[in-house]
């Protein structure tokens, strides 16, 4: 029974960035960066999640970082460009000094880390969805990284009664005032993707999201490659001119949009 559990723990993950969808925006930003700032690495956390291992496709496709490090527990099979730039490393999220340690070398950080209140009960969902994420964040401050992009939820807000939004709100709050040079929360609504772990009120919501999009087109639902593709491109290529670093929903389908 442990050799049968321990094989299933271990099933490489499979993804390739083949039919992933950049843009002339995002081509030019990438090549821009890599101009003018060479050397950069990259981290992933989350990195095998739906959002994550979008991040991955795109953060290696770019061709904008020397090298994408992904911290994680299950090993992922990559094929597409820049292969060789894929980094694989374990995780302790509970060892804060390991953690600075492995995060040190990296300019850029990508956090889509998070669990589900179903899957894994109240106190570990707060603490995967609130400490560890707030362990790695502090860490990466630490070790000096200098763009912090973290995948968040729309309805986010500490105040709020609702234990996910509640937990989003706080995580959010607390990555704004850490000081990074350059901070991106991305607030999507219903995530439109294939789960390899469907939950039940996703798999209904997926058959009503197309129609609430005819009357909401910008604040329904997102694919998880445009949540990454906004993540990637404004770590890449910051505005600026925003009053805020917070992105909506309709924030990151109008960014992808103006860019193709």
């Amino acid at each position: 029974m442990a050799s049968s559990t321990a094989a299933v723990a271990a099933a490489a993950l499979k993804i390739s960035s083949d039919k992933i969808v950049l843009g002339k925006g995002f081509l030019q930003a990438a090549n821009e960066f890599k101009e003018k700032t060479p050397g950069k690495n990259a981290l992933v956390l989350g990195g095998t999640g739906e959002v994550g291992r979008e991040v991955v496709k795109h953060l290696l496709a770019s061709g904008a970082f020397d090298k994408v490090t992904v911290f994680t527990r299950r090993p992922i099979e990559y094929t597409g460009s820049n292969s060789d730039k894929l980094v694989q490393k374990p995780i302790d999220f509970e060892n804060e000094e390991q953690l600075r340690n492995d995060f040190s070398g990296h300019s850029h950080a990508y956090s889509c880390l998070g669990t589900t209140r179903a899957k894994s009960g109240k106190e570990d969902y707060y603490k995967i969805d609130h400490d560890y994420v707030l362990n790695a964040a502090k860490a990466c401050k630490a070790a000096n990284v200098e763009s912090y992009s973290i995948c968040s939820s729309t309805g986010a807000d500490k105040n709020s009664h609702f234990l996910y939004t509640r937990t989003k709100g706080e995580v959010d709050d607390e990555v704004q005032k850490m000081g990074f040079a350059n901070v991106g929360v991305f607030r999507p609504a219903m995530i439109e993707c294939n789960r390899e772990e469907a939950r039940i009120m996703e798999k209904m919501a997926l058959y009503v999201v197309p129609v609430l999009k005819l009357v909401f087109p910008k604040s329904v639902g997102i694919p998880s490659s445009t949540i990454a593709w906004s993540m990637v491109y404004n770590s890449i290529h910051p505005t600026k001119d925003r009053e805020s670093n917070i992105f909506s929903n309709a924030d990151m389908l109008n960014m992808f949009e103006k860019n193709q």
